[in-house]
């Protein structure tokens, strides 16, 4: 039985997922340069990308680093030569969404930012996600039919009319989950409260005291 073949490394992804974007945009490389040395950014070694130049390069085309990291549809990719992800996960992980292993969920959750636990930052996020959506979906079909790619439009036009069907909508919304109750925050929640009632006078009678 065959080997199977190696799932290309973050870094040929990255490669790849570049020199598409350069060819869609109708860039050589050279051009790359010439952009990111009007944005006073010089890499620092031509022949690896390091993380700076790989932000700088995603600021100059416009784009999120994530989109020139994340490996394409049902792809895998291979994090390190000992940690391989599908692509969905992969993404999702790139985008702080979704641990890449599922013994890292305590560390990954950890260390979310405050915007990402306060519950109107992130209907925020949530609106620049359809906005993403709507936005990208407008732009694909039109480009899909300016490239006369049939089996492209038949797909995009599938996915707005479930966009635009408002049942359809509110199906996908019931898949939402929206626990009712978090038992576990709940726990957290009454500790930290009694917590507070034990440390907050003692601190208020020390300050009393070195008055």
């Amino acid at each position: 039985m065959a080997d199977q073949p190696k799932p290309p490394s973050v870094e040929e992804v990255f490669n790849r997922n570049l020199d598409d974007l350069l060819t869609e945009r109708g860039l050589e490389h050279r051009d790359l340069l010439d952009l990111l040395e009007a944005a006073e950014y010089t890499p620092n070694a031509p022949a690896t990308v390091l993380l700076n130049d790989a932000v700088a390069m995603a600021a100059v085309l416009g784009v999120s680093p994530w989109q020139l990291l994340a490996p394409a549809d049902g792809e895998a990719v291979s994090i390190t030569p000992g940690i391989e992800s599908e692509g969905r996960l992969a993404r999702l992980w790139l985008r702080a969404l979704a641990p890449l292993r599922n013994e890292d969920n305590a560390d990954f959750f950890r260390a979310a930012p405050l915007e990402d636990l306060d519950a109107d930052l992130v209907a925020e996020h949530w609106v620049w996600g359809e906005r993403i959506r709507t936005t990208g979906l407008t732009l694909a079909l039109n480009d899909a039919v300016d490239r006369q790619d049939v089996e492209e439009v038949r797909i995009l036009s599938e996915l707005a009319s479930r966009l635009l069907n408002q049942q359809a909508l509110e199906r996908a919304d019931r898949r939402v989950p929206r626990p009712v109750s978090a038992p576990e925050l709940e726990t957290a929640v009454t500790r930290a409260t009694r917590f507070r009632r034990q440390v907050v006078p003692r601190l208020a009678g020390r300050k009393t005291q070195n008055r």
